[in-house]
């Protein structure tokens, strides 16, 4: 078992290794939105977050599902069991997304009609083609994660996404400047994120030349290898999928958004340009949702490879303890980034995208920051105990009931609504995977949520934070961009230390909590006032 100074240093050992890519990735695909809005305007972010659940999932799949499956066979299996099962699923992949392609690129009339937009066919085709590059990606990230290998994948992910940034951003100038048309402009931000996965691609092969033991599994497998291995296939697109679920939740719901919305819209009385522009302020808030779940998940999510550890220990009171810090770590900093985002969502919104347009639906929308920390934390959480079918089934249940409130109340409060449903949707799965956590662990019972402290740090949090937000209003013209950043990143700055200090002084963290915090050792000697040797 685990003691605390191991878990600490194998902690931040992992979130290093194994997070830090991914974290990086994560806010690099937040952040690119803001310019490209600011290049594009509101139609041309409609347009790209129309056909963007599309490539997202293509990118989870290849970097979350499958290479997580595919590990699992590399490090159970000898090296010729690995060759010989690594060619199916590669083979057995790679017909499958062929599929995947054909059938999007396809039925995107059909999908775009559903839009109530023809002009998004070419975007959908140029989507399509990111399926294309999953099973290579999948099987050779699954490789060198199932070897131990991390730096393969992590490089292979920061490459990608740069380079995916960077044509996006730069393709986007160009043919603004040049004075395309929106739907022209984000195709080409599409074409950007292709370019990436090829580089991406690029890095894994790279890799795998230098590693002279690799197995040869890019080829056709022999009929007998094939016949014993679809046992497998299924097996790793079943376990692949399910995590891929999990993982784009909120891009799921982008998705029924991008299906439901402008249409609801249209029906509500608005003409269709006017109902794309009102999509495009929407998704606005797909780069705060984005950026404050990374920011309140990057320190839970490292903890659950112990939590499966543990389970397969059968450690029970390890898996209490792990669970029960990894939610409350998700808890107390999605309720900060909600809470505060709501706060300052005005003079944010005009320092991002120069106007207040749709504050109100971004202000509510924060707090899905809140309940979808939450629901990510609690879906590995679940994955860790080996119950994945859970939160898979939690969001596809969120899945139709937010198409339901979509269908309901888009026509009548406008994008107001969908961000109430997207509040609600995550808010059903976080509650849902709560309660079975409850029911596997009983961690209520045993762990110290301090669930009011937490509530008081929030109410004083907000409260002085909007006192400085006004103090600077008075003397500050909000509509002026500059001026509403520094009222915001002030007030931002104010607020997260208020809350801080809020924590501290009601002793909401434990010792060994405080201990996984950067620079924990000295926080806890100076908060309990004690000395700990430097092994404690």
């Amino acid at each position: 078992m685990l003691n605390q100074t191991d878990l600490q240093k194998t902690f931040w050992k992992g979130t290093m290794i194994i997070s830090g890519a991914a974290l990086l990735v994560k806010v690099l695909s937040a952040f690119y939105r803001i310019p490209y809005q600011n290049i594009a305007g509101d139609l041309g972010l409609y347009v790209y977050q129309q056909v963007y659940p599309f490539y997202a999932i293509a990118f989870a799949l290849s970097l979350y599902g499958f290479p997580l499956i595919i590990s699992k066979v590399v490090s159970e299996h000898d090296e010729r069991f690995v060759k010989d099962r690594l060619t199916t699923v590669f083979f057995g992949l790679s017909i499958l997304f062929l599929l995947a392609f054909i059938l999007l690129h396809q039925t995107a009339p059909m999908i775009s009609e559903a839009m109530n937009d023809p002009l998004l066919i070419t975007p959908l085709r140029m989507a399509s083609y990111a399926f294309l590059f999953v099973p290579i990606l999948s099987v050779a990230r699954g490789y060198f994660q199932g070897e131990k290998e991390m730096t393969p994948t992590a490089v292979s992910q920061v490459a990608e996404q740069s380079v995916r940034v960077t044509l996006i951003l730069l393709l986007t100038i160009w043919f603004v400047g040049e004075g395309a048309d929106q739907y022209t402009v984000g195709s080409a931000a599409i074409f950007g994120g292709l370019v990436g996965s090829v580089v991406s691609i690029i890095v894994m092969l790279t890799y795998l030349r230098k590693n002279q033991t690799h197995p040869k599994v890019f080829q056709i497998p022999s009929i007998s290898v094939m016949m014993h291995s679809f046992g497998l296939i299924w097996k790793v697109f079943k376990g692949g999928i399910a995590i891929c679920i999990t993982a784009v939740m909120f891009a799921l719901f982008s998705l029924v958004d991008a299906l439901q919305v402008v249409p609801g819209l249209h029906s509500g009385g608005l003409d269709l340009l006017e109902a794309k522009v009102n999509k495009g302020v929407f998704d606005r808030g797909q780069p705060l949702l984005q950026l404050g779940t990374v920011l309140a998940t990057s320190m839970a999510l490292p903890l659950i490879p112990f939590i499966a550890k543990s389970n397969h220990a059968q450690d029970k009171e390890k898996i209490i303890t792990l669970t029960g810090q990894s939610l409350k770590f998700s808890f107390i900093i999605g309720g900060a980034a909600a809470v505060g985002l709501a706060v300052i969502i005005v003079p944010t919104n005009i320092f991002l995208y120069e106007n207040t347009n749709g504050s109100m639906a971004l202000g509510i929308l924060g707090a899905a920051i809140l309940f979808g920390s939450l629901a990510i934390t609690s879906s590995a959480i679940l994955q860790g105990l080996g119950r994945i079918a859970y939160p898979v089934f939690f969001i596809l249940i969120a899945l139709m009931v937010k198409a339901a409130l979509n269908a309901w109340l888009l026509p009548l409060y406008g994008i107001t609504a969908a961000a109430v449903t997207t509040v609600i949707s995550s808010a059903f799965v976080a509650c849902s995977n709560l309660f079975m956590i409850q029911r596997l662990t009983r961690v209520f019972h045993f762990q110290r949520f301090s669930g009011l402290k937490v509530l008081l740090a929030l109410l004083l949090m907000a409260g002085i934070t909007f006192v400085w937000k006004a103090f600077l209003l008075y003397f500050l013209p909000v509509e002026d961009r500059l001026a509403a950043g520094l009222i915001a990143l002030s007030s931002a700055v104010i607020g997260g230390v208020v809350y801080g200090f809020a924590l501290i002084y009601q002793k909401v963290w434990k010792y060994e909590e405080m201990i996984l915090l950067p620079k924990g050792k000295y926080l806890a000697k100076w908060f309990f006032r004690e000395r700990r040797d430097e092994d404690a």
